[in-house]
């Protein structure tokens, strides 16, 4: 890219405005495509069998599956498959750091949420899965289908 000179920057303030427009302009299109790193989003087979799934029985919110991270990206992507015993009813939340991330799901229904994280690229952090039964006298699980940096 050729300029002339009078469209150089002036002073330090310049520079700094040009080089957050041209930050947003590679997170843009970072966000556009895939990130195919090996390592990235990726987890082995998982056991189909609900019965073995992390679960819980409790009528308030427990930890049922955690994790520690190291932040990758700005943001982050996961799935879960969630379950619920027979005339059963419950709600299945994220937490990071103690912090709810995403929405609250109703136990039966996919969570599939994608967010800022608002951890320090190379922080470690704490991802947890929590459960509660709102109803019935079964369980309510949860099974962690994808985890995925977001760049």
């Amino acid at each position: 890219m050729s300029r002339r000179l009078d469209q150089l920057p002036r002073d330090l303030g310049d520079f700094g405005r040009e080089l957050a427009l041209l930050r947003r302009e590679v997170d843009e299109l970072r966000a556009r495509q895939s990130n195919l790193s090996a390592a990235d989003g990726m987890l082995p087979p998982l056991n189909s069998d609900q019965a073995t799934w992390p679960q819980t029985m409790s009528a308030s919110y427990v930890t049922i599956s955690s994790s520690s991270h190291v932040a990758k990206g700005p943001q982050l992507r996961l799935t879960l498959t969630t379950a619920v015993g027979s005339g059963t009813t419950g709600n299945i939340r994220v937490m990071i750091n103690g912090v709810q991330w995403g929405p609250t799901t109703a136990a039966g229904t996919p969570f599939d949420y994608t967010g800022p994280h608002g951890i320090a690229s190379g922080a470690e952090y704490t991802l947890a899965v929590e459960a509660q039964r709102t109803g019935g006298a079964n369980s309510v699980a949860a099974q962690v289908r994808l985890i995925r940096a977001i760049y």
